[in-house]
């Protein structure tokens, strides 16, 4: 018998000794902003990419992998963009779950990382969406004001045929520049690339995992430039002990590797958004016993939008679709003469008009702020549905009124028609002005374009004096950098506001029901909504 059990016994440890390949395919989607379903919500919307194609290409992936041999993430902005998840987030908000939880643990997800849209929801939507997930969800730097701790999970350790991967998840540290505080109240957030290194040091040492990820909802940016809004390239260079950065955030597609801080290759990959495509790592690690011998990550960016949508998945959620389809569908106004939204760099158009006659009469309000987000299109005369409120104001974004100078309001517009001019920034940062007359010559030089004439009634417009102004909470949080322009910082925005409105859609929304009939042009003629135009 002695002699049966020590040859057992060393049979073990020589089968424990071989070396053994053991293969993982990584897949994450990241910016789906809310494209859950394969059709928007009209009659004649035509198909689009959405979570029931890449639950499509899961299935294949996973049937070819096997299914204990595929891992699958998330990495933020889920909770925004879309009908559905303003519905769920907002309307239908009483449920058993959340339609993005039930999806995410329908797919079988194993982590998802917390995106800037996703806080911007709120306490209610995202503190149910961590409690209703099956899976970790993370965000290591987003911290406790009370104690410094983690509000959400830092980090997940995957394992798969006897490999162990963390999964380390960061939200964007720059969400304090879009939203306002009380959507984060009690949280801070810190820059990734101060504690990235110390983190996977950690999680290397209490874990012993094989593989380490960062899963970062944060742009490409550059290798050698630390940014705190767009760093996946800069963290795969400079952060020790990472084998793969998971970006996100700037709608960008990438599959590279970069020289790490360990002199060894690590992986960047992104994917896009909408799920449009997916993000892939194929792991191939050789093991012998619990050491790991040898590590080969490689990149991909694979498409998804080809595939079918998921049988099993338009089942499971269909009746989620019908839902919010009634919701969309409901007629709240009607559109006397059809309402242009086409963007002219060098006067008002008609859909600006009305955003900031609607801000404008909001009590108190002098100024109004807006840009255009939308560049094209035209939304035809007749019934006004809820639908169309996601073309004409596209953001959850909420109306703030604040107090600024005359001479901070010439700066702030200076600094807008600076980007309209140069073109040098994206379209939602050209902000115009309502309740001013005022031109704009852009052949002259950055601070000497603007000319404000007089309040819209004729009153002398007073550098020194204070106004009340309506703007964007993305805007009153110092996002684009105009407030800057007028010598404006956050700190000293505190200080500033004066009244904070629900969210501008939804004001928009009032106005319609209450107004019933709409007529763009007439608004546009309103004088209180004011006047600007280029001048040579």
């Amino acid at each position: 018998m002695n002699r049966i059990f020590i040859i057992s016994a060393l049979s073990i440890i020589l089968c424990s000794c071989e070396e053994r390949t053991v293969r993982i395919e990584l897949a994450a989607t990241n910016d789906t902003h809310g494209a859950i379903f394969p059709r928007g919500y009209t009659e004649d919307a035509a198909a689009h990419s959405s979570l029931a194609s890449v639950c499509s290409y899961m299935d294949s992936l996973r049937e070819a992998a096997g299914e204990d041999n595929v891992i699958l993430i998330d990495c933020g902005d889920h909770l925004q963009g879309d009908n559905a998840t303003y519905y769920f987030n907002y309307v239908d908000s009483t449920g058993d779950e959340h339609l993005v939880s039930r999806v995410f643990n329908f797919m079988g997800y194993d982590a998802v990382v917390v995106g800037n849209h996703d806080l911007e929801a709120g306490h209610p939507v995202y503190d149910r969406i961590a409690r209703e997930l099956d899976c970790s969800y993370l965000a290591a730097n987003a911290v406790r004001v009370s104690d410094g701790g983690a509000y959400f999970d830092s980090y997940a350790v995957l394992e798969r045929d006897g490999l162990r991967v963390a999964v380390i998840g960061f939200t964007n540290p720059n969400v304090k520049s879009w939203i306002s505080p009380d959507k984060y109240e009690g949280l801070d957030f810190i820059p990734v690339d101060s504690i990235a290194a110390s983190l996977v040091s950690e999680v290397r040492r209490l874990e012993r995992p094989d593989v380490v990820i960062l899963a970062v909802h944060c742009g490409l940016g550059e290798e050698d430039v630390p940014s705190i809004e767009n760093n996946a390239l800069y963290l795969a260079a400079h952060v020790p002990g990472i084998d793969a950065v998971i970006s996100s955030h700037d709608h960008k597609r990438m599959a590279t590797k970069v020289m790490g801080a360990d002199g060894d290759s690590v992986s960047v990959v992104e994917s896009g958004s909408k799920a449009r495509a997916l993000s892939r790592l194929s792991i191939t690690a050789v093991k012998k016993g619990n050491r790991l011998v040898s590590l080969d990550v490689k990149p991909s960016v694979a498409d998804a939008a080809h595939m079918q949508p998921s049988e099993r998945y338009m089942n499971e959620f269909g009746e989620d679709w019908q839902k919010v389809y009634g919701f969309s569908n409901r007629v709240i106004g009607r559109l006397i003469s059809p309402l242009d939204l086409s963007y002219r760099q060098d006067r008002r158009s008609d859909y600006l008009a009305l955003i900031h006659y609607v801000q404008l009469s909001c009590p108190g309000v002098e100024i109004s702020f807006t840009a255009p987000l939308v560049s094209e299109g035209v939304v035809p005369a007749g019934d006004l549905r809820f639908n169309d409120l996601f073309t004409l104001y596209r953001f959850e974004n909420l109306l703030y009124v604040v107090e600024m100078t005359g001479q901070e309001v010439l700066d702030y517009l200076e600094g807008a028609y600076d980007k309209r001019i140069t073109g040098s920034d994206f379209l939602y940062n050209y902000d115009t002005a309502g309740g001013l007359i005022y031109t704009v010559d852009p052949s002259a030089d950055k601070g000497g374009r603007i000319r404000i004439v007089s309040m819209w009634d004729g009153t002398p417009f007073d550098l020194s004096r204070r106004y009340r102004i309506a703007m964007t909470s993305y805007r009153a949080s110092g996002a684009g950098g105009l407030l800057a322009e007028a010598g404006l910082d956050r700190e000293e925005m505190e200080g500033r506001v004066i009244g904070i409105y629900p969210e501008i859609r939804e004001i928009l929304c009032e106005f319609i029901e209450n107004q019933k009939n709409i007529d763009p042009v007439k608004i546009a003629a309103e004088k209180k909504t004011g006047s600007w135009h280029f001048v040579r």
